[in-house]
């Protein structure tokens, strides 16, 4: 491990939720990973044991499969599918109090067959919502914009997302002010759309700002971040670093790269993750993790990078923070377990032998939640030494679960492959 010799004085920063959106985090869940971005779910209790009968309050077949995660707002839950190998992409509601469909639109038609990955499939971006409109984002087929009875107010497409993993797209829309964000990277090649980080009116699609990126393939959903200055910045996390970026004009800010990029997996997944205090980011598949002084401006690399150290394998799933702990699954779902302010390993963990986790984790009623991929959820109680305090299983293969989950009101959403659960209290 490398430890640079520089004291660990971070900027406060903070998630930002977009101006004018729904901020009441027990009745809505309004983008990917919740109302912080950061997995964490207070004040709510859930059930913590269930199976495919147990504290399953409804489960309903979706019109289309997919790994988006549910996001709820006012009762309804969205979600997007797709059918014939990706042919046919959807964007769906479901009634959050008895599972019904309520509506399904096609948003795109005829598409092209796109190399991908079983784990990742045709609809892996989870929409999002300020309550009067829905963005749904496919990558190829484009970003489409609902009205929450489903009726299409406007579309944009943006050209081919190549990837030459076969992995398609994973970057979920975010809001801020009135604006829709999505991140563009891709491999780039003929026909392909220009890799981008975007911004649209939300309410026209028309483009507010486009800041050209030359990352390559790139996964990872942008966050705001709100410094003790009062700054926001658009923060992303790519293959080669973190950038940050004026969310109102797309100007960069400024770039912390990564001794040791991704040369041979080539993602940039995960969200950065935060106390307020300190900023702890993943890199791809391979490469490194850093511990992060929050940057100012310009090329932070040799200045604020206060630990950087290599890893030997990973998956994609996002870490979560938890009383200065950073806990992070790598690939096989061994959990491992880093102290925030120096990036020392104290503590490590086997969730299930060779079972690969995609989804995200969740922090309720005091333990970390992970879903395998086969539809274990794993509950994880926190500390130096965790332990495992809960095993619950959901029908499934190994590759069926790869959405996050989402909790809205005392209920857990937990989406397979081709199913909706309801989890609750009976």
């Amino acid at each position: 491990m490398r430890l640079l010799a520089l004291p660990l004085l971070l900027a406060a920063c903070i998630p930002l939720l977009a101006k004018d959106e729904p901020t009441n985090a027990g009745t809505s869940w309004l983008h990917w990973r919740g109302p912080d971005m950061q997995g964490h779910v207070p004040n709510v209790r859930i059930p913590l044991d269930w199976t495919d009968t147990k504290n399953v309050l409804w489960k309903t077949e979706l019109p289309g499969d997919g790994h988006s995660s549910p996001i709820l707002h006012a009762g309804r839950i969205y979600l997007t599918g797709a059918k014939d190998k990706g042919r046919e992409r959807y964007v769906f509601s479901v009634d959050a109090g008895s599972g019904k469909v309520l509506w399904s639109q096609m948003a795109a038609k005829d598409q092209p067959i796109e190399k991908t990955h079983p784990w990742h499939g045709y609809a892996s971006p989870s929409c999002a919502t300020d309550g009067k409109f829905v963005y749904a984002f496919f990558g190829t087929p484009g970003l489409f914009c609902y009205d929450t009875e489903g009726k299409l107010i406007w579309q944009k497409q943006f050209g081919i997302f190549a990837s030459s993993a076969g992995w398609n797209t994973g970057a979920s829309p975010v809001l801020f002010g009135d604006t829709v964000i999505v991140n563009c990277d891709n491999d780039g090649g003929p026909s392909a759309a220009p890799a981008a980080l975007v911004a649209l009116d939300k309410a026209t699609g028309k483009e507010v700002w486009a800041t050209p990126r030359d990352q390559g393939r790139g996964f990872s959903t942008p966050v705001m971040l709100k410094t003790t200055s009062g700054r926001v910045d658009l923060v992303l996390n790519g293959p080669d670093g973190l950038w940050g970026y004026d969310p109102k004009t797309g100007k960069e800010i400024w770039r912390c790269t990564r001794s040791k990029a991704d040369d041979q997996n080539k993602f940039g997944e995960p969200l950065p993750v935060t106390d307020g205090n300190h900023l702890f980011v993943l890199s791809g598949r391979t490469g490194v993790y850093q511990g992060i002084k929050m940057p100012d401006t310009g090329d932070v690399t040799k200045k604020n990078v206060v630990y950087e150290v290599a890893r030997k394998k990973r998956d994609v799933a996002s870490p979560i923070l938890v009383d200065g702990r950073v806990y992070c699954v790598e690939k096989g779902s061994q959990l491992t377990v880093f102290d925030l302010k120096t990036g020392k390993s104290t503590g490590k963990l086997d969730l299930g032998r060779d079972k690969n986790s995609m989804a995200s984790p969740l922090y309720v009623n005091g333990v970390i939640m992970w879903i395998l991929g086969d539809g274990t959820t794993v509950l994880v109680e926190p500390g130096e030494s965790p332990r495992i305090v809960g095993r619950n299983k959901l029908p499934g293969g190994v590759l069926d679960y790869g959405a996050s989950p989402a909790v809205v009101e005392g209920r857990l959403y937990i989406r397979s492959r081709t199913t909706l659960y309801c989890i609750g209290q009976k």
